[in-house]
């Protein structure tokens, strides 16, 4: 545990942070800090303990070796590193549940009857998220001869509405001056920045002094591996020409002198947002399809807004652009030159 600026913080080695674990903010409140340390520190040492094969009570055939295996497999060692961790905390919650079952006696029923109860307590998009890797395994299992066929086939899941949401201009700049004024501005810069090149949370964050040439960031996208090159704004230019660079990395937290952890950073972009009366349902997340809602607006063609996002196709990017009024405009506009009588 480490105290900065009045709150308490949980860092990571190097070597806990290959075990799935990442730095998470613990509040200003001394005892739950050090309870949740506790807590954290536990986990560790089971996760050190169960890769070192010293747990006794692993049943051959039982969902745990199950999920040693294929925490083994060359399948889950391809997958990118977020990609991994985000996995390796719903293995951890399903295991807790089910370690014990034996792989044979799991039934479609029982798969349902599971999926429901998750769904009750912990929302529809954890209860997928949750089935989804159950599938994984269960197919894996299936590879692996543990079982004949897997009782997740053609399970059907409850799908969740598309996500439409963008941001104003003005929302932006409100939360750029709540940010400012509650000592953030670090945050004011990364929401800037994803509006101005479109990118992920982890690859905004992730940015490099040295991926920036003056006029463009060269990037390759942690999630996808996708290469690209973006221009920035001329705004943006000016910008990043006031911007200290103190750091490697082009955000780093005024609390730590360093990059963001992922949750410290969650947590304190849900609290300026708090701070600046903005509704919760706005997330950072929207500021991707926000650029490219605002790119298709302008004009641009799908090949070009996939230049700027990364895309791999343009039907995930008709996904993204949220048709709005300036882009209905700006159709009638080209009707109306093209209905003109020549003359």
């Amino acid at each position: 545990m480490k105290r900065v600026a009045g709150r308490w913080y949980w860092r990571t080695t190097p070597t806990v942070k290959a075990l799935g674990f990442c730095d998470e903010p613990l509040g200003d409140d001394t005892e739950k800090a050090i309870a949740r340390a506790r807590d954290l520190n536990a986990q560790v040492e089971a996760e050190r303990t169960r890769r070192a094969g010293l747990e006794p009570s692993i049943i051959p055939g039982s969902v745990a070796e199950l999920i040693g295996k294929y925490e083994a497999s060359p399948q889950f060692a391809k997958l990118a590193p977020k990609t991994k961790q985000d996995y390796r905390l719903l293995l951890r919650r399903i295991e807790k549940v089910a370690g014990s079952k034996l792989v044979s006696s799991i039934t479609r029923a029982w798969l349902v009857q599971g999926y429901e109860v998750v769904q009750g307590k912990s929302g529809l998009a954890t209860a997928n998220a949750v089935m989804r890797v159950w599938r994984i395994l269960l197919g894996h299992a299936c590879d692996r001869g543990m079982i004949d066929f897997s009782p997740a086939d053609g399970m059907r899941l409850i799908g969740t509405a598309a996500r439409t949401q963008v941001w104003t201009r003005d929302q932006v700049e409100t939360f750029c001056a709540a940010a400012e004024k509650h000592g953030r501005p670090s945050l004011a810069l990364a929401v800037r920045l994803a509006l101005d090149i479109g990118q992920r949370q982890g690859d905004i964050l992730a940015l490099k002094w040295s991926d920036y040439d003056g006029t463009a960031f060269a990037i390759v996208q942690g999630k996808t591996k996708q290469p690209v090159r973006v221009p920035v704004t001329a705004q943006m230019q000016k910008l990043l020409s006031t911007v200290k660079r103190d750091a490697v990395q082009v955000i780093v937290s005024e609390a730590t002198g360093r990059p963001y952890a992922k949750f410290h950073f969650v947590h304190e972009f849900s609290r300026v947002r708090a701070l600046a009366g903005l509704p919760t349902d706005l997330q950072f997340r929207d500021l991707r399809r926000t650029a490219a809602t605002e790119l298709g607006a302008a004009g641009a063609t799908d090949d070009e807004i996939r230049s700027v996002t990364g895309h791999r196709s343009r039907g995930v990017v008709a996904v993204y652009v949220q048709p709005d009024g300036r882009m209905a405009e700006s159709a009638q506009k080209k009707r109306q030159r093209l209905s003109k009588p020549k003359r």
